[in-house]
Protein backbone atom coordinates (compact mmCIF):
# COMPACT_ATOMS: atom_id res chain seq x y z
CA UNK A 1 0.00 0.00 0.00
CA UNK A 2 3.03 2.34 0.14
CA UNK A 3 2.29 3.49 -3.41
CA UNK A 4 -1.23 4.50 -2.41
CA UNK A 5 0.12 6.32 0.63
CA UNK A 6 2.50 8.36 -1.49
CA UNK A 7 -0.23 9.24 -3.97
CA UNK A 8 -2.42 10.46 -1.12
CA UNK A 9 0.50 12.44 0.31
CA UNK A 10 1.17 14.09 -3.05
CA UNK A 11 -2.48 15.08 -3.42
CA UNK A 12 -2.58 16.49 0.12
CA UNK A 13 0.56 18.56 -0.41
CA UNK A 14 -0.90 19.98 -3.62
CA UNK A 15 -4.29 20.81 -2.11
CA UNK A 16 -3.01 22.11 1.27
CA UNK A 17 -5.80 20.32 3.13
CA UNK A 18 -5.24 18.46 6.43
CA UNK A 19 -4.56 14.74 5.93
CA UNK A 20 -7.75 13.75 7.75
CA UNK A 21 -9.85 15.75 5.28
CA UNK A 22 -8.62 13.79 2.26
CA UNK A 23 -11.01 11.05 1.17
CA UNK A 24 -8.28 8.52 0.51
CA UNK A 25 -6.60 9.00 3.89
CA UNK A 26 -9.29 7.18 5.87
CA UNK A 27 -9.01 4.16 3.55
CA UNK A 28 -5.37 3.61 4.47
CA UNK A 29 -4.28 1.36 7.32
CA UNK A 30 -2.69 2.82 10.44
CA UNK A 31 0.85 2.31 9.17
CA UNK A 32 0.19 4.09 5.88
CA UNK A 33 -1.66 6.95 7.59
CA UNK A 34 1.42 7.52 9.74
CA UNK A 35 3.56 7.48 6.58
CA UNK A 36 1.33 10.05 4.88
CA UNK A 37 1.54 12.40 7.87
CA UNK A 38 5.31 12.05 7.96
CA UNK A 39 5.64 12.72 4.23
CA UNK A 40 3.31 15.73 4.24
CA UNK A 41 4.71 17.45 7.33
CA UNK A 42 8.30 16.54 6.47
CA UNK A 43 8.14 17.91 2.93
CA UNK A 44 6.54 21.08 4.33
CA UNK A 45 9.00 21.44 7.19
CA UNK A 46 12.12 21.01 5.05
CA UNK A 47 10.90 22.70 1.88
CA UNK A 48 13.70 25.25 1.53
CA UNK A 49 16.51 22.74 2.09
CA UNK A 50 14.87 20.25 -0.26
CA UNK A 51 14.55 22.95 -2.92
CA UNK A 52 18.22 23.80 -2.45
CA UNK A 53 19.14 20.18 -3.17
CA UNK A 54 16.72 19.93 -6.09
CA UNK A 55 18.01 23.12 -7.69
CA UNK A 56 21.49 21.58 -7.90
CA UNK A 57 20.29 18.83 -10.25
CA UNK A 58 17.24 20.24 -12.02
CA UNK A 59 18.07 21.98 -15.30
CA UNK A 60 14.91 24.11 -15.07
CA UNK A 61 14.20 26.82 -12.46
CA UNK A 62 12.03 25.27 -9.72
CA UNK A 63 9.57 28.17 -9.78
CA UNK A 64 8.75 27.32 -13.41
CA UNK A 65 7.88 23.69 -12.71
CA UNK A 66 4.26 22.55 -12.56
CA UNK A 67 3.10 22.39 -8.90
CA UNK A 68 2.51 18.62 -9.00
CA UNK A 69 5.96 18.04 -10.47
CA UNK A 70 7.71 20.19 -7.87
CA UNK A 71 5.78 18.60 -5.01
CA UNK A 72 6.66 15.13 -6.31
CA UNK A 73 10.33 16.08 -6.37
CA UNK A 74 10.12 17.39 -2.81
CA UNK A 75 8.36 14.21 -1.71
CA UNK A 76 11.07 12.05 -3.22
CA UNK A 77 13.91 14.19 -1.93
CA UNK A 78 12.48 14.11 1.59
CA UNK A 79 12.42 10.31 1.56
CA UNK A 80 16.00 10.15 0.33
CA UNK A 81 17.49 12.80 2.60
CA UNK A 82 15.53 12.38 5.83
CA UNK A 83 13.82 8.99 5.88
CA UNK A 84 16.67 6.79 4.71
CA UNK A 85 14.43 4.97 2.23
CA UNK A 86 16.47 3.09 -0.40
CA UNK A 87 16.82 5.02 -3.64
CA UNK A 88 15.07 2.44 -5.80
CA UNK A 89 11.98 2.46 -3.53
CA UNK A 90 11.81 6.21 -3.01
CA UNK A 91 12.42 7.11 -6.64
CA UNK A 92 10.23 4.48 -8.28
CA UNK A 93 7.27 5.08 -5.99
CA UNK A 94 7.31 8.82 -6.62
CA UNK A 95 7.74 8.40 -10.37
CA UNK A 96 4.62 6.21 -10.40
CA UNK A 97 2.66 8.96 -8.61
CA UNK A 98 3.35 11.54 -11.33
CA UNK A 99 0.38 11.55 -13.69
CA UNK A 100 2.10 13.32 -16.60
CA UNK A 101 4.34 10.71 -18.21
CA UNK A 102 6.40 13.49 -19.78
CA UNK A 103 7.52 14.52 -16.28
CA UNK A 104 8.61 11.09 -15.11
CA UNK A 105 12.02 11.19 -16.74
CA UNK A 106 12.88 14.47 -15.02
CA UNK A 107 11.72 13.16 -11.63
CA UNK A 108 13.71 9.97 -12.06
CA UNK A 109 16.88 11.79 -13.13
CA UNK A 110 16.83 14.50 -10.47
CA UNK A 111 16.07 12.14 -7.59
CA UNK A 112 18.71 9.60 -8.60
CA UNK A 113 21.27 12.40 -8.76
CA UNK A 114 20.33 13.45 -5.22
CA UNK A 115 20.60 9.84 -4.04
CA UNK A 116 24.13 9.60 -5.45
CA UNK A 117 25.37 13.02 -4.38
CA UNK A 118 23.49 14.18 -1.28
CA UNK A 119 26.56 13.76 0.94
CA UNK A 120 28.56 16.07 -1.32
CA UNK A 121 26.22 19.06 -1.64
CA UNK A 122 27.84 22.11 -0.05
CA UNK A 123 25.83 24.67 1.90
CA UNK A 124 26.76 28.34 2.25
CA UNK A 125 29.49 28.98 4.81
CA UNK A 126 28.34 29.46 8.41
CA UNK A 127 31.32 31.76 9.04
CA UNK A 128 30.87 33.93 5.95
CA UNK A 129 27.08 33.85 5.49
CA UNK A 130 25.57 32.76 8.83
CA UNK A 131 22.00 33.83 8.13
CA UNK A 132 21.94 32.35 4.63
CA UNK A 133 23.45 29.13 5.97
CA UNK A 134 20.86 28.94 8.76
CA UNK A 135 17.94 29.64 6.44
CA UNK A 136 18.91 26.83 4.07
CA UNK A 137 20.25 24.33 6.62
CA UNK A 138 17.20 24.61 8.90
CA UNK A 139 14.73 25.45 6.14
CA UNK A 140 13.35 28.79 7.30
CA UNK A 141 12.54 31.94 5.32
CA UNK A 142 15.15 34.69 5.52
CA UNK A 143 12.93 37.13 7.38
CA UNK A 144 12.37 34.75 10.32
CA UNK A 145 16.07 33.88 10.48
CA UNK A 146 17.00 37.57 10.55
CA UNK A 147 14.57 38.25 13.40
CA UNK A 148 15.86 35.33 15.44
CA UNK A 149 19.48 36.44 14.96
CA UNK A 150 18.60 40.01 15.92
CA UNK A 151 16.53 39.07 18.98
CA UNK A 152 18.45 36.14 20.43
CA UNK A 153 21.96 36.27 18.95
CA UNK A 154 23.49 33.80 16.51
CA UNK A 155 24.12 30.95 18.98
CA UNK A 156 20.62 30.87 20.42
CA UNK A 157 19.07 31.53 17.02
CA UNK A 158 20.77 28.47 15.54
CA UNK A 159 19.64 26.32 18.48
CA UNK A 160 16.10 27.65 18.18
CA UNK A 161 15.93 27.01 14.43
CA UNK A 162 17.25 23.48 14.94
CA UNK A 163 14.78 22.50 17.67
CA UNK A 164 11.82 23.96 15.79
CA UNK A 165 12.37 21.31 13.13
CA UNK A 166 11.66 18.54 15.61
CA UNK A 167 7.96 18.04 16.39
CA UNK A 168 7.50 17.84 20.17
CA UNK A 169 5.70 14.96 21.89
CA UNK A 170 2.06 15.32 22.86
CA UNK A 171 1.71 16.99 26.27
CA UNK A 172 -1.25 16.35 28.55
CA UNK A 173 -2.39 18.50 31.46
CA UNK A 174 -3.88 16.40 34.21
CA UNK A 175 -7.41 17.39 35.26
CA UNK A 176 -6.74 17.30 39.00
CA UNK A 177 -10.42 17.64 39.79
CA UNK A 178 -10.83 14.07 38.49
CA UNK A 179 -7.48 12.29 38.85
CA UNK A 180 -3.81 12.77 39.67
CA UNK A 181 -0.64 12.43 37.63
CA UNK A 182 0.50 9.06 39.04
CA UNK A 183 -2.92 7.55 38.34
CA UNK A 184 -3.06 8.87 34.77
CA UNK A 185 0.53 7.78 34.08
CA UNK A 186 -0.33 4.26 35.23
CA UNK A 187 -3.48 4.17 33.08
CA UNK A 188 -1.58 5.27 29.97
CA UNK A 189 1.29 2.84 30.49
CA UNK A 190 -1.06 -0.05 31.25
CA UNK A 191 -2.65 0.59 27.85
CA UNK A 192 0.65 0.43 26.01
CA UNK A 193 1.46 4.15 25.79
CA UNK A 194 4.93 5.60 26.26
CA UNK A 195 4.21 8.22 28.93
CA UNK A 196 6.62 10.15 31.15
CA UNK A 197 6.25 12.98 33.68
CA UNK A 198 6.57 16.43 32.13
CA UNK A 199 8.40 19.49 33.42
CA UNK A 200 5.43 20.54 35.58
CA UNK A 201 3.72 18.49 38.27
CA UNK A 202 0.51 18.58 36.22
CA UNK A 203 1.99 17.52 32.86
CA UNK A 204 2.67 14.22 31.07
CA UNK A 205 4.60 13.65 27.83
CA UNK A 206 3.23 10.97 25.50
CA UNK A 207 5.02 9.68 22.40
CA UNK A 208 3.43 7.67 19.62
CA UNK A 209 1.27 8.38 16.61
CA UNK A 210 -2.18 7.54 17.98
CA UNK A 211 -5.07 9.99 17.96
CA UNK A 212 -5.53 11.79 21.28
CA UNK A 213 -9.27 11.10 21.30
CA UNK A 214 -8.36 7.41 21.54
CA UNK A 215 -6.19 7.85 24.63
CA UNK A 216 -7.55 6.16 27.76
CA UNK A 217 -9.16 8.76 30.00
CA UNK A 218 -9.96 11.23 27.22
CA UNK A 219 -13.71 10.65 27.13
CA UNK A 220 -13.77 10.63 30.93
CA UNK A 221 -12.21 14.10 31.01
CA UNK A 222 -9.10 13.08 32.92
CA UNK A 223 -6.83 15.36 30.90
CA UNK A 224 -6.64 17.95 28.18
CA UNK A 225 -3.98 18.33 25.49
CA UNK A 226 -1.93 21.44 26.21
CA UNK A 227 1.67 22.51 25.87
CA UNK A 228 3.49 23.27 29.09
CA UNK A 229 4.09 26.86 27.97
CA UNK A 230 0.33 27.39 27.95
CA UNK A 231 0.10 25.81 31.41
CA UNK A 232 2.75 28.23 32.66
CA UNK A 233 0.68 31.17 31.38
CA UNK A 234 -2.13 30.16 33.74
CA UNK A 235 0.36 29.61 36.57
CA UNK A 236 1.58 33.19 36.08
CA UNK A 237 -2.03 34.43 36.11
CA UNK A 238 -2.36 32.51 39.42
CA UNK A 239 -6.16 32.37 39.77
CA UNK A 240 -7.39 31.28 43.17
CA UNK A 241 -10.59 29.88 44.59
CA UNK A 242 -13.48 32.29 44.25
CA UNK A 243 -11.81 34.52 41.67
CA UNK A 244 -13.78 36.04 38.81
CA UNK A 245 -11.59 35.70 35.70
CA UNK A 246 -11.91 36.79 32.08
CA UNK A 247 -10.09 34.71 29.48
CA UNK A 248 -10.41 37.17 26.63
CA UNK A 249 -9.24 35.20 23.56
CA UNK A 250 -10.15 31.83 24.95
CA UNK A 251 -10.81 29.35 22.13
CA UNK A 252 -10.26 26.45 21.97
CA UNK A 253 -10.31 26.61 25.76
CA UNK A 254 -7.19 24.91 27.14
CA UNK A 255 -6.25 27.78 29.45
CA UNK A 256 -9.92 28.39 30.26
CA UNK A 257 -10.26 24.88 31.67
CA UNK A 258 -7.06 25.23 33.68
CA UNK A 259 -8.39 28.47 35.16
CA UNK A 260 -11.78 26.86 35.86
CA UNK A 261 -10.07 24.08 37.80
CA UNK A 262 -8.09 26.54 39.92
CA UNK A 263 -10.97 28.91 40.79
CA UNK A 264 -13.09 25.83 41.65
CA UNK A 265 -16.86 25.96 41.94
CA UNK A 266 -16.72 29.16 44.01
CA UNK A 267 -15.20 31.11 41.12
CA UNK A 268 -16.35 32.15 37.66
CA UNK A 269 -14.57 32.13 34.32
CA UNK A 270 -15.86 34.19 31.42
CA UNK A 271 -14.38 32.80 28.19
CA UNK A 272 -14.83 34.94 25.10
CA UNK A 273 -13.81 34.68 21.48
CA UNK A 274 -14.64 36.51 18.27
CA UNK A 275 -15.69 33.25 16.57
CA UNK A 276 -18.98 31.56 17.45
CA UNK A 277 -17.77 28.21 16.09
CA UNK A 278 -14.57 28.34 18.14
CA UNK A 279 -16.50 29.36 21.23
CA UNK A 280 -18.42 26.12 20.80
CA UNK A 281 -15.13 24.26 21.33
CA UNK A 282 -14.89 25.83 24.79
CA UNK A 283 -18.36 24.56 25.66
CA UNK A 284 -17.43 21.05 24.50
CA UNK A 285 -14.25 21.07 26.59
CA UNK A 286 -16.14 22.21 29.68
CA UNK A 287 -18.65 19.41 29.30
CA UNK A 288 -15.96 16.76 28.80
CA UNK A 289 -13.83 17.94 31.72
CA UNK A 290 -16.76 18.55 34.04
CA UNK A 291 -16.62 22.31 34.66
CA UNK A 292 -19.88 24.21 35.00
CA UNK A 293 -18.31 27.48 36.18
CA UNK A 294 -17.39 28.60 32.64
CA UNK A 295 -19.58 31.09 30.79
CA UNK A 296 -18.90 31.84 27.13
CA UNK A 297 -19.44 35.00 25.11
CA UNK A 298 -18.99 35.79 21.43
CA UNK A 299 -17.54 39.29 21.08
CA UNK A 300 -14.88 41.48 19.51
CA UNK A 301 -12.75 42.46 22.49
CA UNK A 302 -11.05 45.29 20.58
CA UNK A 303 -14.30 47.20 21.14
CA UNK A 304 -14.77 48.01 24.87
CA UNK A 305 -18.26 49.45 24.46
CA UNK A 306 -19.44 46.47 22.44
CA UNK A 307 -17.88 44.12 24.99
CA UNK A 308 -19.74 45.85 27.83
CA UNK A 309 -23.03 45.49 25.95
CA UNK A 310 -22.47 41.75 25.47
CA UNK A 311 -21.56 41.25 29.12
CA UNK A 312 -24.54 43.26 30.34
CA UNK A 313 -27.08 41.58 28.06
CA UNK A 314 -25.81 38.13 29.07
CA UNK A 315 -25.79 38.93 32.77
CA UNK A 316 -22.04 38.42 32.99
CA UNK A 317 -19.66 40.21 35.36
CA UNK A 318 -18.52 43.69 34.36
CA UNK A 319 -15.25 43.66 36.31
CA UNK A 320 -12.74 40.94 37.05
CA UNK A 321 -10.09 39.92 39.57
CA UNK A 322 -7.87 38.64 36.79
CA UNK A 323 -7.81 39.05 33.01
CA UNK A 324 -5.84 36.91 30.59
CA UNK A 325 -5.11 38.29 27.13
CA UNK A 326 -3.68 35.34 25.21
CA UNK A 327 -3.67 37.32 22.00
CA UNK A 328 -3.92 36.13 18.39
CA UNK A 329 -0.42 36.38 16.96
CA UNK A 330 1.91 35.32 14.16
CA UNK A 331 2.52 31.95 15.85
CA UNK A 332 6.27 31.63 15.31
CA UNK A 333 6.63 29.90 18.67
CA UNK A 334 4.64 26.85 17.57
CA UNK A 335 6.40 26.18 14.25
CA UNK A 336 7.60 22.88 15.70
CA UNK A 337 4.00 21.66 15.67
CA UNK A 338 2.85 23.62 12.62
CA UNK A 339 5.68 23.95 10.05
CA UNK A 340 3.34 25.50 7.49
CA UNK A 341 3.48 28.73 9.54
CA UNK A 342 7.00 29.27 8.16
CA UNK A 343 5.69 29.65 4.64
CA UNK A 344 2.18 31.01 5.19
CA UNK A 345 3.04 33.86 7.55
CA UNK A 346 4.23 37.16 6.06
CA UNK A 347 6.20 40.00 7.63
CA UNK A 348 3.36 42.35 6.80
CA UNK A 349 1.07 40.39 9.13
CA UNK A 350 3.04 41.40 12.20
CA UNK A 351 2.24 45.12 12.33
CA UNK A 352 -1.45 44.36 11.89
CA UNK A 353 -1.30 41.77 14.68
CA UNK A 354 0.50 44.20 17.00
CA UNK A 355 -2.15 46.88 16.49
CA UNK A 356 -4.93 44.46 17.40
CA UNK A 357 -3.00 43.17 20.41
CA UNK A 358 -2.66 46.69 21.77
CA UNK A 359 -6.41 47.24 21.46
CA UNK A 360 -7.11 44.01 23.33
CA UNK A 361 -4.91 45.13 26.22
CA UNK A 362 -6.65 48.51 26.35
CA UNK A 363 -9.98 46.72 26.70
CA UNK A 364 -8.61 44.44 29.41
CA UNK A 365 -7.57 47.48 31.43
CA UNK A 366 -11.16 48.76 31.38
CA UNK A 367 -12.62 45.62 32.96
CA UNK A 368 -9.95 44.77 35.55
CA UNK A 369 -10.61 45.64 39.20
CA UNK A 370 -8.16 47.83 41.11
CA UNK A 371 -5.66 45.44 42.65
CA UNK A 372 -6.34 42.92 39.91
CA UNK A 373 -3.87 40.95 37.78
CA UNK A 374 -3.38 41.28 34.02
CA UNK A 375 -1.43 38.69 32.03
CA UNK A 376 -0.56 39.13 28.36
CA UNK A 377 0.77 36.19 26.37
CA UNK A 378 1.48 35.18 22.79
CA UNK A 379 2.86 32.06 21.13
CA UNK A 380 5.18 34.09 18.92
CA UNK A 381 8.75 35.37 19.09
CA UNK A 382 8.63 38.79 17.43
CA UNK A 383 9.59 41.89 19.39
CA UNK A 384 6.84 43.93 17.71
CA UNK A 385 4.10 41.66 19.05
CA UNK A 386 5.69 41.13 22.45
CA UNK A 387 7.93 43.67 24.19
CA UNK A 388 6.85 46.56 21.96
CA UNK A 389 3.12 45.95 22.49
CA UNK A 390 3.59 45.43 26.23
CA UNK A 391 5.76 48.49 26.82
CA UNK A 392 3.44 50.72 24.81
CA UNK A 393 0.58 49.50 26.98
CA UNK A 394 2.47 50.22 30.21
CA UNK A 395 3.48 53.68 28.94
CA UNK A 396 -0.17 54.48 28.22
CA UNK A 397 -1.52 53.00 31.47
CA UNK A 398 0.35 54.32 34.49
CA UNK A 399 -2.11 52.50 36.75
CA UNK A 400 -0.33 49.22 35.97
CA UNK A 401 2.82 47.98 37.72
CA UNK A 402 4.92 45.21 36.10
CA UNK A 403 5.13 42.08 38.24
CA UNK A 404 8.03 39.65 38.13
CA UNK A 405 7.73 35.89 38.34
CA UNK A 406 10.09 32.94 38.77
CA UNK A 407 9.01 29.36 38.10
CA UNK A 408 11.34 26.41 38.62
CA UNK A 409 10.70 23.65 36.09
CA UNK A 410 11.27 19.96 36.75
CA UNK A 411 13.92 19.77 34.00
CA UNK A 412 16.17 21.98 36.12
CA UNK A 413 15.55 25.15 34.10
CA UNK A 414 14.09 28.30 35.62
CA UNK A 415 11.65 30.61 33.85
CA UNK A 416 12.23 34.19 34.96
CA UNK A 417 10.09 37.20 34.13
CA UNK A 418 12.42 40.07 34.87
CA UNK A 419 10.77 43.50 34.71
CA UNK A 420 7.40 41.78 34.34
CA UNK A 421 7.94 39.84 31.11
CA UNK A 422 9.93 36.99 29.63
CA UNK A 423 10.23 34.31 26.96
CA UNK A 424 9.77 30.57 27.11
CA UNK A 425 11.98 29.13 24.37
CA UNK A 426 11.90 25.60 22.92
CA UNK A 427 15.68 25.09 23.01
CA UNK A 428 16.00 26.32 26.60
CA UNK A 429 12.79 25.41 28.42
CA UNK A 430 11.59 22.48 26.32
CA UNK A 431 8.22 24.10 25.60
CA UNK A 432 6.57 25.95 22.76
CA UNK A 433 7.90 29.46 22.23
CA UNK A 434 5.84 31.90 24.31
CA UNK A 435 6.04 35.46 25.56
CA UNK A 436 4.41 36.13 28.93
CA UNK A 437 3.97 39.48 30.68
CA UNK A 438 2.26 40.34 33.95
CA UNK A 439 1.14 43.55 35.66
CA UNK A 440 -0.92 44.52 38.69
CA UNK A 441 -3.48 47.33 38.62
CA UNK A 442 -2.94 49.90 41.36
CA UNK A 443 -5.47 50.03 44.18
CA UNK A 444 -5.86 53.82 44.11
Amino acid sequence: MFGSARRVALEIIGSRIPPGAHGGFAKLDERDRALVKDLVTGAERWKRLLDYYLSRFCHRPLEKLAPELLNALRLGAYQLVFMGIPAYAAVNSVVECVRAKSHRGLVNGVLRNIARNQGHIDLPSLDDCPEEYAGIRYSFPDWIVSRYFRSFGMRDALSLLKVQNHPPPVTLRVNKSRTDRPGLLTMLRDNGFSAEPGILDISIKVTGGRSVSGFPGYREGLFTVQDEAAMIVTMVLAPGQGDVVWDMCAAPGGKTMHIAELVSDTGIVVASDVSRDRTGLIVESGERLGFDNVFTAVLDATNPAGTACVFESAGLPMCFDRVLVDAPCSGLGVIGKHPDIKWMRRQTDIAEMATRQGLLLDTAACFLKPGGTLVYSTCTLTQEENEDVWHRFLDAHSEFIPAGETIRLDNGVTFKMEHGCGYLLPHIHGTDGFFIAKALKRQD
